[in-house]
């Protein structure tokens, strides 16, 4: 279904009473639906971790009534309360929904969005799966939650370090070949999924940028022909650095051969995921893959990123699980 740019994005007022009234606001969604939301938002129930990341980004977590589990112990640092809070993920029935009683739901178009309108239930969906596309909704997230000039604000520093990376990397006559694991050894990162565009923002070659299907399955033969320069694992993953080193039919490799192993840094959620915090994950793999033309101290970065758009940062990033 056609998306709909956020700068011309429908929104409405529509009258809901007599004059003088709250008024609700109609904004169409990332799946194309006219979703009419109040004017004011205090409860959100948001199943889906990558628009909980978003609304955290944007300042409004006390609003927020239930969330799926997010990873790692830095979420109870952020946010103590949220171990109280109620847990919806993108599988909850529609009565653990509606028991956290919220305004709106922000979550991707799942099986219960239609349920879900028909008890009454205002559903939000974002579909993110490239840079654009992660901005975009952010921005309509925004739109609902009266937060624009924050989400603006986050538009803008992504955008500044993408612009950084490529001049700082527009010189380099070979790009690095890069394989990203999936769940498993033999598990990769198509064309079409965010990780992809991961690489490519960073100055890499993904060298299965030509397969579809998000997550893709591939042979050893596969893994062999392409020889990636560096081998990156997600924090998900079942599969370790050790693993691939340990393997001994890997050992051919060129990053294997030249112990240029890493895994994606992980802090709130991982760095690999269409969300902003995904901007340190550009960042910090430019510099792995570049290390004498792209100079970011993480540390200092990652100090700021989480200071400015989430208000603190409670403990050092770690950026080098590898090797």
């Amino acid at each position: 279904m056609k998306r709909i740019l956020v700068g011309l994005a429908l929104v409405t007022a529509v009258n809901l009473g007599a004059p003088g009234a709250p008024q609700a606001r109609v904004v169409v969604d990332m799946a194309g639906r006219s979703v009419e939301v109040p004017q004011r938002i205090e409860r959100i129930v948001s199943p889906y971790r990558i628009a909980t990341e978003m609304i955290l980004t944007l300042g409004c977590q006390e609003r927020l009534v239930g969330i799926s589990t997010l990873p790692g112990h830095i979420m109870e640092k952020f946010y103590p309360e949220f171990k109280e809070m109620g847990r919806a993920d993108r599988h909850a029935s529609i009565e653990e929904i509606l028991r956290l009683r919220p305004q709106v739901v922000f979550t991707s178009p799942i099986p219960q969005v239609k349920d879900l309108e028909q008890a009454g239930v205002k559903v939000f969906c974002i579909l993110v799966e490239d840079p654009d596309s992660m901005i975009e909704g952010l921005k309509l997230i925004a739109e609902v939650l009266d937060q624009k000039e924050r989400a603006a604000d986050v538009a803008d520093y992504y955008r500044q370090k993408l612009a950084y990376i490529r001049e700082a990397t527009a010189a380099v006559q070979t790009r690095k070949k890069v394989y990203v694991v999936g769940a498993r050894t033999l598990t990769t990162v198509g064309g079409d999924f965010y990780q992809h565009h991961i690489v490519e923002m960073a100055g890499g070659i993904n060298v299965a940028r030509d397969l579809r299907g998000g997550w893709v399955s591939v042979s050893r033969e596969h893994l062999v022909a392409w020889d990636p320069d560096v081998i990156v694992t997600i924090p998900y993953t079942t599969t370790l650095p050790d693993d691939i080193l340990g393997d001994r039919g890997l050992g051919v490799l060129k990053a294997v051969r030249n112990n240029q192993i890493y895994s994606f840094p992980l802090y709130i959620d991982s760095w690999d995921l269409p969300t902003p915090e995904s901007i340190l994950g550009i960042m910090w793999l430019a510099g792995v893959l570049y290390p004498d033309q792209v100079h970011f101290d993480m540390q200092q970065e990652a100090r700021e990123f989480y200071t400015r758009f989430y208000g603190k940062y409670p403990e050092p990033v770690h950026t080098q699980i590898a090797r």
